[in-house]
């Protein structure tokens, strides 16, 4: 049995991190996660978990970080770009990995995401702050000795759980089929991540320090394009479906042209922090271009497979292992979103309950 760590979770306790501290806290290890609002849902649900201690706190807060990273073995990042902006994700990320290094952390694990924006040659249609900051301060820290802390990073992308039951196919009763309109053009693709999945590969990173010793893990199920959603949902769930593209325009008129954060929030005023209209324009732009495993986002997943043989390979593995259903919709996750000017917005449960979010 891998020896018992003193972990911190870092970023809240929204979707990421909720998974990532029950699979540790079921492995054995002692987990502390810092949350602005302890009395969250989300947040009691974590402390009646055994080995998982809720404390109350600014991620963003020096003072703070330094009395939360007490006694701590390993660190788990994932800072919040939606909310705080790129050029206060980089910098508060460093400022965590500083004083993390100060505090004797051992290891350092950071959640980030692909540098898009770098490997189209800086294209300004793929460009997307939360994204680029992340995947700026992974550069940094790969400039980062690995001695005496170490460091290694894991890379997500859109949650399945996420997407697919906030954006569901709609039923046409004219043709009998349920219809997926998404922002993916003829031949993009969804690089998703099963939450389940990425929270067992986070943990054996922390299990595992000196095999991702300066490390990076990219965790996702194969590259689904908006045909292939059709098609597993019918091999699922034996429904017609098929898939119809949205048009830019259409799909701009679902997304709010306003600022996902809250006013509170560093970074809320700087120009980096873009509206939600912005942003996941963007964001999926990026998705039209990854056909396959070939364009801007890329994964090796045999690795995965080497690590984890079972884990989910495709979105059908994921529709089966969910008991994925357009006719009985539900959520499954909170996404740590907070819409300016509107407050925090509220996802429904699976038993039709409002789930707040961090």
């Amino acid at each position: 049995m891998t020896t018992p760590l003193n972990i911190l979770i870092l970023g809240g306790v929204g979707a990421q991190n909720s998974h990532v501290a029950k699979e540790l806290a079921v492995a054995g290890h002692k987990v502390r996660i810092l949350t602005r609002d302890t009395q969250k849902r989300g947040a009691r649900e974590l402390a009646a978990w055994p080995g998982i201690e809720i404390v109350q706190g600014d991620t963003y807060d020096e003072e703070t970080l330094e009395a939360a990273l007490k006694g701590i073995q390993s660190v788990y990042v994932n800072t919040n770009g939606f909310a705080i902006g790129e050029r206060s994700e980089i910098y508060w990320s460093i400022r965590i990995y500083e004083i993390a290094y100060w505090a004797g952390v051992k290891h350092f694990v950071y959640s980030t995401l692909p540098y898009v924006s770098r490997r189209s040659g800086f294209n300004p249609k793929f460009r997307v702050p939360f994204v680029d900051g992340k995947a700026k301060f992974a550069e940094y820290l790969k400039s980062q000795p690995t001695n005496p802390m170490n460091w290694s990073l894991i890379e997500s992308g859109p949650y399945a759980e996420d997407n697919l039951y906030r954006r569901p196919p709609t039923y046409d009763e004219r043709t009998g089929e349920w219809v997926w309109r998404i922002y993916l053009g003829e031949g993009g693709c969804y690089p998703l991540v099963d939450l389940p999945d990425f929270a067992w590969f986070a943990r054996y990173i922390h299990e595992h320090p000196e095999e991702f010793r300066g490390d990076l893990l990219s965790v996702g199920i194969k590259h689904t394009s908006g045909k292939e959603l059709a098609e597993a949902l019918t091999a699922t769930t034996g429904k017609p479906s098929r898939y119809v593209p949205l048009t830019k325009e259409e799909f701009l008129q679902d997304a709010p042209p306003i600022k996902i954060g809250a006013a509170h929030s560093p970074g809320y005023d700087d120009p980096t922090l873009w509206t939600a209209q912005q942003m996941f324009l963007h964001w999926s732009t990026v998705w039209i271009d990854s056909v396959g495993n070939t364009g801007l986002w890329t994964r090796d997943y045999e690795r995965l497979d080497k690590l984890k043989p079972d884990r989910i390979k495709t979105v059908a593995e994921w529709m089966k292992s969910v008991g994925y259903d357009p006719e009985k919709p539900k959520h499954l996750v909170n996404t740590g979103m907070t819409v300016a000017g509107v407050g925090e917005v509220f996802l429904w449960g699976e038993d039709g309950s409002e789930q707040d979010k961090d």
